[in-house]
């Protein structure tokens, strides 16, 4: 803009008029003084910082933007109300927890594939047995099922794993019942 033929407005002092987002544009103009991105708490605009990194020619801004954007949709918590009838419970998961599963009824969901209803707390509401989704919801969040599971258990939760698509379970639940039957013989 300094160095270029870019026609540039000025105002009664010469200074620089520029039409643009001036609450994100606060951000870019820290990120040239200081060279590092530095936002206040809760901030959640960064496809609009992205676009401005983008205007400015701010490739490094550009990538931080993006990579900071990806690190908050991992961290934003989703709530599923899990339950038949009037009984249900509610579960707080990372939408990185819930994404694990890969071309699930969850990744579906929340990318908007699959409409699901939501109750006044705006929680998914799932209609599947509550008292084995816990367990589904511990393999998402942990990588195993870490509480007690009889055999019969077993048998359920991997019928309620099949039906929402969670594969990865579905086959750890099966090498899980293979090593319960080994136990129980003699």
């Amino acid at each position: 803009m300094l160095d270029s033929d870019i026609p540039s407005g000025r105002d009664a002092q010469g200074n620089y008029l520029i039409d643009r987002d001036g609450e994100i544009f606060r951000h870019v103009l820290n990120f040239m003084r200081c060279g590092e991105l530095v936002l206040p708490r809760g901030f959640n605009e960064f496809d609009l910082l992205e676009r401005e990194a983008g205007f400015f020619l701010l490739e490094a801004l550009k990538e931080l933007a993006l990579r900071e954007a990806a690190g908050m949709s991992a961290r934003i918590e989703v709530g599923i109300a899990v339950g038949t009838g009037g009984t249900r419970s509610t579960y707080m998961m990372t939408r990185e927890a819930l994404m694990r599963e890969k071309e699930s009824f969850f990744t579906d969901m929340l990318d908007g594939g699959k409409p699901v209803p939501k109750d006044t707390q705006g929680n998914y509401v799932i209609s599947r047995n509550n008292s084995l989704f816990h367990h589904i919801a511990d393999y998402l969040v942990r990588g195993g099922i870490l509480n007690d599971i009889t055999s019969s258990e077993l048998q359920q939760l991997r019928k309620e794993a099949n039906s929402v698509g969670a594969k990865r379970i579905v086959r750890y639940l099966t090498k899980t019942r293979a090593s319960v039957e080994v136990t129980k013989l003699p």
